[in-house]
């Protein structure tokens, strides 16, 4: 299949790259022109668009989509989902499969408040949370905030005294939750679409993030934890998130696993879930294909990697010819 991965400046593209090279044609694309992932592909297959939230993004792509004949587009970047998720029909006509969730759900999942909302009504734990406006009242320090709608780890701010809350804009931009003091877990979900118009979870594969550097773990591990997967298959299910997703825990200090968040989409450390037996962008194209897979919930084994930087030796007169292009 020609698949075309956008965000290749981000190391969820380039993970699924690592997935599918040799197995599919791969096409890259991002808004800027020294993003790595764009040379991983030859020169006619590396594209630069406008950036996700743009108002000519989904035009521009649509275009690059046809003119290619790409027959999947896998975004990796948050703010491309929804206004991709608003054209999938455009796409689909055009015979380009986007595989995500619909635009609600899309929605619901970068609005955090509503989304700890929604999964608790489900049996999932989740931390104490309050929208930081106006009316907002907090006593139980230390805390934690965070924006409201937003992705990876911008805007976070450790709350330990009232004059640090005081130092937030009570605009409602923000959500205050209690601290938790645990190891954070991120499960890598995979679900497939069902005839009814819901989602069967096949895997779901628990990563503890050891170590972390700009909200990417550098060093992580596999477990089994049962408790905590079927916490995960719970949110996934809840929420009716297709193929791949990303449900983010951390402990709380009487060791329950508490909800966070979750990614719609690939996540950067989706290599070390593959090493564990799964391979989530090769069940994905299985799917897309119309290939039966298991029902039952695949199994995986416990392992870890650390990560280092690589180089990959780059013609200076390639990144000429995309920047002029």
């Amino acid at each position: 299949m020609k698949i075309l991965l956008t965000g290749a400046g981000g190391p969820a593209a380039v993970s699924v790259w690592k997935s599918l090279q040799g197995h599919e044609d791969l096409w890259m694309s991002d808004m800027d022109p020294m993003a790595s992932g764009l040379y991983l592909v030859p020169e006619s297959r590396r594209f630069l668009l406008p950036r996700g939230d743009a108002a000519n993004f989904c035009d521009k792509l649509y275009a690059l989509c046809v003119s290619e004949k790409i027959e999947v587009c896998i975004s990796t970047v948050d703010a491309e989902l929804a206004p991709l998720a608003a054209e999938s029909e455009r796409f689909r006509d055009a015979g380009v499969e986007l595989p995500m969730a619909s635009r609600d759900v899309l929605e619901l999942c970068r609005d955090k408040s509503k989304l700890v909302e929604q999964v608790a009504l489900h049996g999932v734990a989740t931390p104490e949370s309050v929208i930081w406006d106006e009316y907002a009242v907090w006593t139980q320090f230390p805390a934690f905030a965070k924006p409201n709608c937003g992705s990876g780890s911008r805007g976070l701010h450790h709350i330990n005294t009232p004059q640090d809350l005081d130092r937030l804009p009570r605009t409602g931009e923000y959500v205050v939750q209690e601290f938790l003091p645990g190891a954070e877990y991120s499960v890598d979900v995979y679900s497939q679409p069902t005839i009814g118009g819901g989602v069967e979870v096949i895997a779901a594969v628990i990563r503890e993030r050891m170590k972390t550097d700009s909200g990417i773990a550098v060093t992580a591990r596999t477990l089994h934890l049962p408790d905590l997967q079927r916490a995960a298959c719970r949110v996934v299910e809840s929420l009716n998130l297709p193929y791949v997703s990303n449900v983010q825990f951390k402990r709380a200090v009487d060791g329950t696993f508490k909800f966070l968040e979750v990614n719609p989409r690939f996540p950067g450390t989706l290599p070390l879930t593959t090493m564990a037996g799964v391979d989530m962008p090769k069940l994905m194209m299985r799917n897309l294909r119309g290939e039966k897979l298991p029902s039952a919930l695949l199994d995986y084994r416990e392992t870890m990697v650390v990560r280092y930087w690589t180089e990959c030796e780059v013609d200076p007169n390639d990144y000429i010819a995309l920047v002029g292009r």
